[in-house]
């Protein structure tokens, strides 16, 4: 299996030899730019492919280190494995090396190496000297104890050493963890004759292969740019059929002009997060910054290559000051591109210094104050275990569901097992599934259910008769008219477990079966009793309930729980047949279109001699049955009734 790709990124002051060191180490010269080989300074950031003596060849990322071009230097290191710090032996650790390295700590680039590099111009007392003092940095920051290496980019000297430390560091490397999906950073955008559009940067996670389909975000102006297609790829000037994480990649693209496509942009494959104004991370400030941060603040957002202004709001506290931690929401005053793990880099307005930094732990929160309740709900972002960062994510969407899949590939659980941290909420309840592998947050699904079956039982209990509910209204009662995926969800489990009959007249509670009692009962008899008597010509509703001595609605009301019970048929409007009755007439009617062959209205009113009025809501009832067809002023027999 190949050996993943990597990346050493140099840090460091001006002048400090870290382009001489490079093209020493690589045969490569990284200042492409004019303007840097007039000056003698990179202003941009280079790139070169480093040989190790296992044979082992990684990508170098050589950034500048005049304070000027600090924002570079964060593009360089965002994304690096190992890196590299120089530090020129006549002139031992300046601003810029501080500056640099604490970036590096707030990246949390896991280890490196110092080149103390010019050991040519000094002796070697003084080389000595620089290499203690530079082990006395290093001992001020997580990277004490790293390989100090005394180097001549000139001469040669140190240089295979430097090799092997480089070597070593690279077989130590820990594994990036998995993003869900393919992002790389725009650092370089350019035009080729006869080529096309051209971009590069440091491919962060996944794969690209030519003929993939593409997104860059995020988009410029109102341009959506997601069919774009990469046409070639390149890693160090050779072309490939596959880039991977760590390497350094140029992409030919095709579907985009050059001038939609500018630094800082991503090219994404298969996003699992959109451009955003909000972000919520925990925030460190250095040490020796130069003032506490209020709570609210503005600053520069450095991250990836993108470089934002935005207002940093405290979640928890007033104040965080010089050496404290705390968490944060950060507005962008721009769109950016975060994931949750990201990280980043803070610098003041003006004078333009770093004085801090952090990760992203919500790319997509709502905007918050420092209610203690954010703190929790960060703290479980940050600190998990991946079963509770999914139940919260299940607790967060509820009403709506989650897709299984969504949720096992979640970029909230980019440091857990996705799919085992699901599986643990699913064995303990905090997790439901429902139907075409969604997901609902259990609890509040189980109260939901609960509250589905009270309203149920409140109808029963208000209404004996008729316990039934449409699924509006109790939508209305439940969800407040909303259309919640969770109460269909609710109604279907409380129907598996007998708690809930769905029937034709709506929802209602399974032990409410809407019973006659007592004078009820006797009433409805009376009421059943007269409109079998009637025969074809039924009484209205309110001539029936007259004849009972009863009102019209209290009629109704009868009439209407003896059709619930199957006693009662509506046939047409205001008109109500005893069930035999109507059962007696429909064969009569089918009897005769059997011998005839068809039959008529007219002809249904004679056989009955009765009105127009009964012999249409007969022939419609059966129309809508499906005993009858009606073909022009003629009826004829589908079927019989069961």
């Amino acid at each position: 299996m190949p050996e993943r790709g990597l990346t050493l990124g140099t840090a460091g002051h001006i002048d400090h030899g870290k382009t001489t060191l490079v093209r020493a180490l690589t045969g490569k010269d990284t200042d492409r730019l004019k303007e840097e080989k007039e000056r003698g300074i990179s202003i941009e950031l280079g790139y070169a492919e480093l040989a190790l003596p296992s044979g082992r060849r990684v990508s170098v990322v050589d950034v500048p280190g005049h304070e000027r071009f600090v924002k570079n230097m964060v593009a360089g290191a965002t994304g690096i494995d190992i890196f590299l710090l120089v530090v020129a032996a006549d002139d031992g650790v300046m601003p810029q090396t501080r500056e640099h390295l604490r970036i590096i700590e707030l990246l949390e680039i896991p280890l490196g190496a110092v080149a103390l590099t010019k050991t040519d111009m000094v002796d070697e007392e003084m080389v000595e000297l620089a290499a203690a003092d530079v082990e006395d940095f290093l001992d001020t920051s997580r990277y004490a104890g790293s390989a100090v290496v005394p180097v001549s980019g000139t001469t040669g000297a140190g240089l295979d050493e430097l090799r092997r430390v480089l070597d070593e560091l690279a077989g130590r490397a820990p594994t990036r963890t998995a993003y869900p999906a393919t992002r790389m950073p725009i650092d370089r955008v350019f035009s080729l004759k006869g080529i096309g559009t051209v971009v590069t940067g440091t491919l962060w996670s996944g794969e690209l292969r030519p003929e993939d389909t593409i997104s860059i975000l995020p988009a410029m102006g109102s341009d959506t740019l997601d069919e774009v297609r990469v046409r070639s790829i390149q890693v160090h000037d050779h072309q490939v059929e596959a880039a991977e994480e760590g390497q350094r990649v140029a992409l030919n693209l095709t579907g985009v002009d050059r001038d939609r496509l500018q630094r800082g942009q991503w090219v994404i494959k298969d996003p699992a997060v959109t451009p955003t104004y909000l972000a919520d991370v925990s925030l460190a400030l250095l040490d020796d910054a130069p003032e506490a941060l209020t709570r609210v603040s503005r600053v520069r957002v450095d991250h990836g290559t993108q470089e934002v202004i935005a207002k940093v709001v405290l979640a928890d506290r007033e104040e965080l000051i010089p050496g404290d931690s705390c968490y944060a929401q950060i507005r962008f005053e721009d769109f950016a591109v975060v994931y949750p793990g990201d990280h980043f880099i803070l610098r003041s307005l003006t004078p333009v210094t770093t004085i801090g930094g952090g990760r992203v732990y919500d790319p997509r929160p709502r905007k918050h104050g420092t209610d203690p309740k954010w703190r929790e709900r960060l703290s479980v972002l940050e600190d998990g275990p991946g079963d509770s960062i999914a139940a919260l994510l299940l607790e967060e969407a509820f009403p709506a569901p989650i897709p299984r899949r969504r949720l096992d590939a979640s970029p909230y659980l980019w440091r857990f097992d996705g799919p085992a941290a699901v599986r643990a909420v699913l064995a303990d309840g905090r997790a439901v599934e429902a139907g075409q592998q969604r997901l609902f947050h259990g609890p509040s699904l189980a109260a939901l259910e609960e509250r589905a079956l009270a309203a149920l039982r409140a109808r029963a209990e208000a209404d004996p008769l008729n316990p039934y509910l449409s699924v509006g209204e109790l939508r209305r009662d439940v969800a407040g008219g909303k259309d919640w995926p969770a109460l269909d969800a609710a109604v279907e489990r409380l129907q598996e477990a007998g708690e809930l009959v769905r029937g034709e007249h709506g929802l209602r509670w399974s032990q409410a079966a809407g019973a006659l009692e007592g004078d009820d009962a006797r009433l409805a008899a009376e009421l059943e009793t007269r409109f079998e008597e009637a025969g074809v010509e039924a009484p209205s509703v309110a001539a029936a309930g007259a004849s009972a001595g009863l009102p019209e609605k209290e009629a109704l009301r009868l009439i209407q729980a003896l059709e619930r019970q199957g006693r009662m048929v509506k046939v047409g409007e205001d008109l109500y047949y005893a069930a035999p009755t109507l059962s007696g007439l429909m064969d009569r009617i089918a009897s005769e279109m059997e011998a005839r062959g068809t039959i008529t209205l007219a002809e249904v009113r004679d056989l009955f001699g009765t009105s127009r009025r009964f012999a249409q809501a007969l022939l419609e009832h059966m129309d809508s049955e499906g005993m009858t067809l009606r073909v022009g002023d003629v009826r004829r027999l589908r079927k019989r009734r069961r």
